[in-house]
C-alpha cells in the first residue's frame, strides 16, 4: 500500500463518493516511489492492471466488474490523469501532482532538454494540442507520447501511441522522429522531425 498515493488522493477533495472509492483503491495498489524533486509525494505515480486484477479491485470498491470498468474509463474525465486501456486487456494508469498541481506558466520559451524532460508535457502541434501529452516514463526508462487529434474522443486509444515495444526513444530527437514517422498516414505533407521537436518543447501559451 502506498501511503503517498493515498495521501495524494485524499487531499484532492473528490466529492463523488464512487469516484473517490475507485481512486483510493487504485492508490492503495500503487507502489511507493521516490520523488525526483525530493517532495514528500512523487510528481508522478501509477500502476498497471491486468484483466485478472479487475474482479478483486471491483470487489474492494463494492462494484461489479463492468461497473468498475466504466468508472475507470470515466475517471480521467473527473481527475487530470492518464488512463490507457490496451487491446490485450491491460490498463496503464498514471497520475500525481504533475497533473493536478502544475507549476505556474512561464512566459517566454522554457528550455526542455533530455536532462530535465520530466513531464507530462503538452504537444503543441495545431489540431493535436488539446489532449496530446508526452514525457519520460521511468519504467521502461524511455520517453513516451500519446498523440490525439483535437476532434477525437480523449478516452479512445490515441491515434499515435509511442511506447514499447514498438518504440523506446531515449532522446527528444528520437521521439520527434518516431512521431514524424507515425504522422505519415494523417498528413498529405508530414511535418519534419525538426518541427515535431519544436511542438514537443514549445510551452503552451498562458
Amino acid at each position: 500500500m502506498s501511503e503517498q498515493a493515498v495521501t495524494y488522493v485524499r487531499r484532492l477533495g473528490i466529492t463523488d463518493h464512487i469516484t473517490m472509492r475507485v481512486f483510493l483503491v487504485l492508490a492503495e495498489h500503487t507502489g511507493t516511489t521516490n520523488s525526483l524533486s525530493g517532495a514528500e509525494i512523487p510528481e508522478v505515480m501509477g500502476l498497471d492492471l491486468a484483466e485478472r486484477d479487475l474482479p478483486r479491485l471491483a470487489a474492494e470498491t463494492g462494484l461489479d466488474v463492468e461497473a468498475f470498468r466504466r468508472e475507470l474509463r470515466a475517471l480521467k474525465r473527473r481527475v487530470p490523469m492518464d488512463i490507457l486501456e490496451h487491446d490485450d486487456g491491460t490498463w496503464e494508469i498514471v497520475y500525481g501532482p504533475s497533473y493536478t498541481d502544475p507549476p505556474p506558466p512561464v512566459r517566454g520559451r522554457a528550455v526542455v532538454t533530455d536532462e530535465n524532460v520530466g513531464g507530462p508535457h503538452v504537444f503543441s502541434m495545431p489540431g493535436w494540442n488539446r489532449y496530446s501529452t508526452w514525457g519520460y516514463d521511468r519504467n521502461p526508462d524511455c520517453l513516451y507520447a500519446q498523440i490525439i487529434r483535437n476532434e477525437d474522443d480523449p478516452d479512445a486509444r490515441p491515434r499515435i501511441w509511442i511506447t514499447p515495444p514498438a518504440y523506446c526513444p531515449k532522446t527528444i530527437d528520437e521521439l520527434a522522429r518516431a512521431i514524424a514517422e507515425a504522422m505519415v498516414p494523417y498528413s498529405v505533407v508530414p511535418p519534419p522531425a525538426e518541427l515535431i521537436k519544436d511542438w514537443l518543447t514549445k510551452p503552451r501559451l498562458s
